[in-house]
């Protein structure tokens, strides 16, 4: 560094433009700089999604849109903004002025083993008079997408009188052919149960299905009369992208001997079980409300009336519903369009969850059934929304009422919530402080386990008054005892720096914190120098700034 940068440095720090240097100014100046270093490279983190997962866990504000694709029929992400800050306290960030970094190294574990097919809770069983119920059900399936959320149907309920309710969630058994997997099969479900109050943004969790048997994961009590939503929800731990390239593409369509196009036997399988999926009400016909569930998720558009009614003059409708035949035509249609190019038909069929030998890998379809004993339910697909949310905060509520808590050594004010039931293991970290804070979670001595986030090591980012899903964990074989061992290795807390009482310094009392003024020329020449120059800055000036100021680098 030249004489003329020292003296660029010095000169802003000097604060009655005389010639003389200001210490106080100057500390001031370098942890404002530290502060922005700290959040350009956050910054650059979010840029690619999995890395930020990694180093600060899957807790994001507000999920964009995804980028259009350059194919003719994207499949989009069917989002609506959520009122996640009703129960994620963010904080003003005008007011976070000047960080300082506290870090305390914590000893608290959390192990949990588990046997092969433990039944640790009490299994799932129907009512004595179930069968006597009256009873209603609705499909739906979760999508994964590709930066590795889920999103899925979400539903509301009406119960017209207060009576017994018998719920259940379980994934939807398709007439695959024979040799082709069925991995959705073992993956995980649950259904939550909210309550409206005044409005729908006011929901008030009333419970979930915790209780199992074998795939079917269930709830039975009482519930008052009124509208409720049900939020499927499923760990990610089983559903997850697919780590191996299929070695041969499925053919599509082909001509027959007269030049006409036609659709394979394995594509009209698949078509027909898409349509098993997507016929909401299982009454073997699609609806217009079913088919814009299809359309919006396959290409971000709906069908508005006049189409439809297009729709049901050419094609097979039943009732003004499409039936499985004209549903076929209608993708035969869409391939005579392109004369025969497929590149349309598998842009449908990913959004769908299949790969490209036709095999459902990145869905999870699933049938929830609603029986009461003194009413008939009533239940409707509303959504198509991210698995967050609601139901993160309805996930977070529920872990935190029922779950194991055990406070952080080092720090009172960091509580980790374990719930254990025989399929999963959900940890919620709760983040009582005003600071933020960043959790390092370890799972290295885990055995036969799996996490929905796919790594032994990273870190949660916990904002003040908070609390977040730290992770679940579902065993890789269920056939074989499996242990998870969730370590929390260290927590480091963004607070407002401040001059302790034993430094005498020009601030306006001691222990206050510093009112930062930073002004573009300081950020870019800090940008510019670095803090190893700061430090050589003051290894000349003769002084060093006490340890309680100091940040970690």
């Amino acid at each position: 560094m030249t004489r003329e940068e020292v003296n660029a440095i010095v000169n802003l720090a000097d604060v009655n433009a005389d010639g003389k240097f200001d210490y106080i100014k100057f500390c001031k100046l370098y942890l404002t700089t530290n502060e922005q270093c700290l959040k350009t490279a956050l910054e650059k983190l979010e840029v690619d999604s999995k890395l930020k997962r990694q180093h600060f866990g899957s807790h994001i504000e507000a999920s964009p849109e995804r980028e259009p694709s350059p194919v003719p029929k994207p499949s989009p992400r069917i989002m609506r903004r959520s009122d996640e800050d009703t129960f994620t306290n963010k904080g003003d960030t005008r007011s976070s002025l000047l960080a300082t970094t506290r870090k305390f190294k914590t000893s608290v574990s959390f192990t949990v083993t588990m046997g092969a097919n433990s039944n640790r809770n009490s299994k799932l069983t129907e009512p004595n008079s179930v069968k006597e119920w009256q009873c209603v059900q609705s499909k739906g399936c979760f999508f994964l997408e590709e930066d590795g959320e889920i999103v899925s149907h979400q539903y509301r309920m009406q119960i017209a009188q207060r009576c017994m309710v018998y719920l259940t969630i379980k994934p939807l058994n398709l007439s695959q052919a024979e040799g082709k997997p069925s991995p959705w099969l073992s993956v995980d479900t649950a259904l939550y149960i909210l309550k409206e109050n005044e409005s729908q943004a006011n929901l008030q969790l009333m419970c979930f299905t915790e209780l199992q048997n074998r795939e079917v994961f269930g709830w039975t009590g009482e519930l008052a009369p009124g509208m409720y939503w049900l939020i499927p929800s499923t760990t990610g731990c089983r559903l997850r992208k697919e780590g191996q390239a299929v070695a041969e593409e499925a053919q599509l369509v082909y001509r027959d001997e007269t030049g006409g196009l036609l659709l394979t036997q394995e594509f009209r399988s698949t078509l027909s079980d898409i349509f098993e999926v997507i016929d909401l009400d299982g009454n073997g016909l699609l609806s217009l409300e079913e088919y814009n569930f299809f359309e919006l998720r396959t290409s971000g558009e709906k069908c508005d009336e006049d189409a439809w009614a297009v729709c049901r003059e050419n094609f097979d409708t039943k009732k003004n519903e499409l039936t499985r035949r004209g549903f076929m035509d209608l993708n035969l249609m869409e391939a005579n369009d392109r004369e025969g190019d497929p590149r349309d038909l598998w842009v449908t069929l990913h959004a769908m969850g299949y790969n490209k030998a036709l095999e459902l890998t990145e869905a999870c379809p699933f049938v929830i059934d609603v029986y009461a004993d003194k009413c008939k339910p009533r239940i409707k697909a509303v959504h198509m929304e991210a698995c967050s949310g609601q139901l993160e905060k309805a996930v977070c509520k529920s872990v935190l009422s029922k779950g194991d808590a055990k406070v952080m050594d080092g720090y009172e004010d960091i509580i980790v919530h374990t719930y254990t039931c025989d399929t999963w293991i959900t940890s919620v970290i709760e983040n009582k402080s005003d600071n933020k804070a960043i959790i390092h979670i370890s799972n290295e001595l885990s055995r036969n386990c799996v996490n929905n986030r796919g790594l032994n090591i990273f870190a949660v980012e916990v904002a003040p008054k908070s609390a977040m899903v730290c992770q679940h964990v579902m065993p890789l074989n269920g056939q074989q005892e499996w242990m998870s061992h969730s370590s929390p290795s260290s927590c480091t807390f963004s607070a407002w720096s401040w001059c302790p009482p034993a430094w005498p310094c020009s601030c306006s009392s001691p222990g206050t914190a510093f009112p930062p003024s930073p002004t573009l020329a300081v950020v870019r020449q800090a940008a510019k120098i670095g803090a190893t120059a700061w430090s050589w800055i003051l290894s000349i000036l003769g002084r060093g700034l006490p340890a309680q100021c100091t940040i970690a680098q």
